[in-house]
């Protein structure tokens, strides 16, 4: 298949926290909120003049400064950050909203805010830790209404100066929505026998959603989904794997007699292939596309993530 117009440029925008997208927004005076955890609050991260940034630590090769502060069989990733946020990387964020459900992630964002990793001249900058409850029963919901009140609008409100209103809230879910429209309509594309874009390419359109203002990306992925609605898909017969099989089904030769006599006088077996023995016991061996504790990760049936996927969801209006 041809290959998608802004694939490159999306790549792009994932070797670097603060990429070409959130240069843009900072330039145009918008505020950038960063967290890492899907439980979150994205949407109201993204009031207002404010965005969003899930916080990624591309082409990390050593933790030693992170590992110094916290222990070394902690979590990678929450290490990775903590690195690069001691090395300066996020010092264009405005805030930073962290959750209470990983003790690695606080213990990595409580080492931001000791070693002020955002940096001396940011006066207006603020840490939350949200408690998420695990139930949506009334006292619940009420409790997260008061954390995020506290914790996040109210700061935002009078640190920056940023619309919390309803009426701003109301338009940041509408366009979360959007997102998530455009990214359900593309994945069910991958539910076709020959489907119009490869799990890798949309892998990429979901994780460029996360680290870009929804503003700026939302054109872009408008142009992808149409993109993908008229895609050329290669046939069976133009595929690479029935190219190369064909290829080597040509080219291949004749039986070689001395193979020939190798393989009758080892039983039907070349003498110099052994089976190795398989390791004994009753160990669990592990199957592409399923994890440990028996939960698909991949649909046998559609090739497309599970429900469990990482894609946003979108918000009740």
């Amino acid at each position: 298949m041809k290959e998608l117009k802004h694939l490159m440029y999306f790549e792009r925008l994932l070797d670097d926290a603060h990429n070409e997208l959130v240069r843009q927004a900072e330039a145009e005076g918008d505020l950038a909120i960063g967290y890492t955890c899907f439980h979150a609050p994205e949407v109201l991260l993204n009031l207002g003049s404010c965005f969003s940034v899930r916080l990624r630590a591309p082409h990390t090769t050593s933790m030693e400064l992170a590992t110094y502060y916290m222990a070394n069989n902690s979590c990678e990733f929450s290490r990775a950050i903590l690195e690069r946020a001691l090395e300066g990387n996020y010092s264009f964020l405005h805030a930073m909203a962290g959750v209470d459900v990983c003790e690695a992630n606080n213990r990595a964002i409580e080492n931001m805010e000791i070693m002020h990793a955002q940096g001396a001249d940011k006066d207006k900058f603020f840490y939350c830790n949200l408690d998420i409850p695990y139930s949506d029963d009334e006292d619940c919901v009420e409790h997260i209404c008061e954390q995020v009140s506290r914790k996040i609008l109210k700061p935002m409100r009078e640190n920056y100066g940023v619309d919390t209103s309803d009426a701003a809230i109301r338009a940041a879910v509408s366009e979360h929505n959007e997102v998530c429209r455009i990214l359900t309509e593309i994945g069910e594309t991958r539910k076709l026998d020959n489907p119009p874009i490869t799990g890798y390419e949309y892998a990429v359109l979901v994780l460029v959603s996360y680290v870009c203002p929804k503003r700026l990306i939302l054109p872009l992925l408008r142009e992808t989904l149409a993109e993908v609605k008229t895609r050329e898909v290669d046939t069976q017969e133009k595929l690479p794997c029935a190219r190369r099989r064909r290829r080597l089904r040509d080219r291949r030769p004749g039986p070689d007699p001395a193979h020939r006599e190798l393989r009758r006088a080892g039983g039907r077996r070349p003498l110099l292939l052994r089976q190795l023995p398989r390791p004994s016991g009753d160990r669990a061996h592990g199957r592409r596309g399923c994890a440990h504790a028996g939960v698909p990760l991949v649909s046998a049936a559609h090739r497309v993530p599970a429900p469990e996927r990482a894609a946003p969801r979108p918000v009740p209006q």
